[in-house]
């Protein structure tokens, strides 16, 4: 294969998987939220904490969650931190219905 096209081809690639991983990440948190989290706490106790805790302590945070019995996988845990790190849109929003 030429190597223009296998540059284009790989462009493409991470392109395409950005753009989708951005997307899971960005429509998933309110559903992640009320799927994994809400089952446990209310969701103002985690409003409450969006800009009180760095990435570094929501990560800590979700594995004991974990450890407790949460049914996360990785992937999720991964998510759930970016959501509520950012936080994201989709979390803001979801608590803002919380109000």
């Amino acid at each position: 294969m030429p190597r223009s096209l296998m540059i284009i081809l790989v462009t493409l690639v991470l392109i395409i998987g950005t753009g989708k991983i951005a997307l899971t990440s960005e429509n998933s948190c309110e559903e992640l939220m009320n799927t994994k989290c809400t089952g446990c706490h209310y969701s103002n106790r985690i409003c409450k904490k969006l800009t009180k805790k760095s990435k570094r302590k929501w990560i800590r945070t979700v594995k004991n969650m974990v450890r407790h019995g949460a049914k996360i996988s990785k992937d999720e845990l991964k998510e759930i931190v970016t959501c509520l790190t950012g936080p994201s849109p989709g979390i803001t929003a979801w608590c803002k219905e919380d109000e």
